[in-house]
């Protein structure tokens, strides 16, 4: 499991709706010019991520005034730009504008955009060991318990993750404005624009509707969070914490109270209550290739066992979505597993981490997974079973909690957090049938509150139920919290159910458009490899030979050298299998050296590597014409 996550931005408590007390500044009488009008002082509100500031101006001071005056009250607060939206859309400038031009009054509001400050460490400070502190318990059943609990710093003290730790699209998506226009309202009024046509926020209703988008994107989500319409600053993005569990019963102890076996009723989790989440990370799937499903089905209709593997891609920007981002699935590795006709044993892989850094070279990452659940219906062999709907359920409780799983060991990193990282981009695709009894693609993700309960070892189980989730009832050593969810009546009321230990497994499930095929296609990988981990399918230099025999590669044609090496399963073999000859880390000739030049789709500087020392002796020890 990746390490607990707790992130908020902001220190302070936004100030709605209160405005600050008149305040006059003194006068002193001026004999020489007595008859000129004397100004009243301004009271202006700066909010910081450090706090806010109350600073005391004139209405001719210039801007440049207020923000030394702000830096005089908040030193740490360095190069930042002042604004009346919380969101900074629109700075305060020029730099020698008064204040009477910007047009601010006494008790306004107007916020500071800088980065957050850094808690700088203390001058030859040695790193100080986590301190422990002896808790004194009372378990469920009575018995005295003693637990020894190391008390971590708080996530609030990290700072957010360094840039190049964001994904690619993140940077991107944070620098866009993100406003659309609707295309249905009509100009009214003399000037160029109106209310009607101005262009509305990426999580506005109405721009939702009009492109039928039922969950708006994560940055659609922090946009709006950090809105009027959020409350006016940026909202905390808080997780569960369920604590640790140990033999005192819950999350810690303490020894006060009315005895030595007591246990804090604070320090216990709080309760849950499962919502549906209005957002979600990844808008969509795309499949670069379908040539990529059909190999990955081959297996099924070989042997009619279900079978799965991981998605390897790229994140990028999906211009379907405002402020969206699609999974771009470029390649399956289809990982050691036990198959059979209702269910997979998933193996340990010796070469897991092997293929992910196969992938980082090819400029790819792990994107999601995807499993085959299909059963052909008995009186028609060419038609599926529809057994996931409205009506039973998207995921089973067992490939939710897996989902959960996978998602918190593959989380997403986020600059708006302070320890750095925020839910998953991780998905779940699912190969079943539909309503039309036809052979269907869908993708979900997990919820927050799915991937905190899951974090919280031993909570989230899953029953015979498929349509079911249960929460873990309390034992004499270990302390659960309740967990309630929300359902609608027949009468349109809200109703309050316990997960008393059931609850659907529906409450953790976020659907996902796609996946979805592109109009024109340009994979940048070929199938024509036997892929790995398959018994009707082995891998071997006798496949290997034939595969560099092949008629399209040759010396003298380039395109066909490149069209034969562009093949994930093959490069992933060659580093699992022939790292001894063409070593996998050589930038010059070796497997880092061929992928670049397949990612780079550069027939010639593939042709340069394939003259080196290593790929000729691979050829020769193979055997193969090259």
């Amino acid at each position: 499991h990746p390490p607990r996550l707790s992130c908020c931005l902001g220190k302070s408590k936004a100030l709605r709706g209160k405005v600050a007390p008149l305040e006059t500044s003194s006068v002193v009488p001026c004999a020489p010019d007595a008859t000129k009008p004397q100004t009243m002082s301004l009271v202006l509100r700066v909010q910081t991520r450090e706090g806010q500031a109350r600073v005391t101006v004139q209405p001719t001071d210039s801007l440049a005034t207020l923000a030394a005056k702000v830096q005089e009250q908040l030193p740490a607060v360095q190069n930042f730009k002042l604004s009346r939206d919380p969101g900074h859309k629109d700075y305060l400038k020029p730099a020698n504008a008064t204040i009477a031009q910007l047009k601010l009054q006494h008790g306004d509001r107007i916020f500071a955009d800088h980065a957050p400050v850094a808690a700088a460490p203390a001058a030859d400070a040695a790193p100080a060991a986590s301190p422990t502190k002896t808790i004194t318990g009372q378990s469920l059943s009575g018995a005295k318990v003693v637990e020894e609990v190391v008390m971590t710093d708080s996530p609030a003290t990290k700072g957010p993750p360094p840039p190049s730790a964001l994904d690619e699209v993140d940077a991107l998506l944070e620098k866009e404005d993100g406003r659309e226009h609707l295309k249905s309202t009509v100009k009214r009024g003399f000037g160029d624009q109106s209310i009607d046509t101005m262009a509305v926020e990426p999580y506005d209703e109405r721009l939702l509707k009009e492109k039928d988008i039922k969950l708006m994107s994560f940055h659609a989500y922090l946009r709006k969070l950090k809105s009027v319409a959020g409350g006016g600053k940026f909202s905390e993005l808080r997780r569960h914490d369920f604590g640790s569990y140990g033999t005192s019963g819950g999350k810690a102890g303490t020894t006060s109270g009315w005895g030595g076996s007591t246990v804090s009723m604070k320090a216990l989790p709080k309760p849950m209550t499962l919502n549906r989440q209005k957002y979600r990370h990844v808008d969509r799937v795309e499949i670069e290739d379908h040539g990529v499903f059909d190999k990955f089905l081959d297996s099924w209709r070989q042997t009619g066992a279900m079978r799965y593997g991981y998605l390897y891609g790229t994140y990028e920007r999906d211009n379907m979505v405002p402020l969206g981002i699609k999974a771009v699935v470029k390649a399956i590795y289809e990982p050691p597993q036990e198959c059979a006709v209702d269910g997979v044993n998933m193996l340990e892989d010796p070469d897991g981490e092997m293929v992910d850094k196969v992938a980082a070279m090819c400029g790819m990452k792990k994107v999601g997974w995807i499993f085959i659940d299909l059963e052909v219906m008995a009186d028609d062999g060419t038609k599926y079973l529809h057994t996931r709907g409205a009506d039973t359920y998207f995921l089973r409780g067992n490939e939710a909690v897996l989902a959960a799983h996978m998602q918190n060991a593959n989380p997403s990193a986020c600059s708006e957090c302070d320890d750095g990282y925020f839910g998953s981009k991780f998905v779940t695709v699912v190969v079943t049938g539909n309503a039309q009894n036809e052979l269907d693609y869908v993708a979900y993700q997990v919820s927050q509150q799915g991937m905190d309960v899951e974090r919280a070892s031993g909570i989230l189980e899953w029953t015979s139920k498929p349509d079911k989730c249960r929460v873990a009832l309390s034992t004499q050593d270990r302390y659960v919290p309740a967990i309630f969810y929300q359902d609608v009546s027949e009468y349109g009321n809200k109703t309050t159910h316990t997960a008393e230990p059931y609850f659907p497994v529906d409450y953790l499930v976020v659907s996902v458009n796609g996946p979805t095929f592109p109009q024109e296609s340009n994979p940048l990988f070929s199938n024509a490899f036997p892929i790995e981990n398959r018994m009707t399918q082995p891998q071997g230099v006798d496949q290997l030979r034939t595969h560099l025999n092949h008629p399209d590669n040759k010396a003298i044609r380039p395109t066909g050298q490149l069209r034969c090496l562009s093949d994930f399963h093959l490069l992933v073999y060659l580093a699992a299998k022939h790292s001894s000859i063409v070593p996998v880390d050589d930038a010059n000739e070796g497997l880092r050296a061929i992928c670049k030049a397949v990612a780079a789709r550069d027939p010639g500087l593939l042709a340069d590597v394939l003259q080196k020392p290593s790929w000729l002796n691979l050829v020769a020890v193979i055997g193969a014409g090259g």
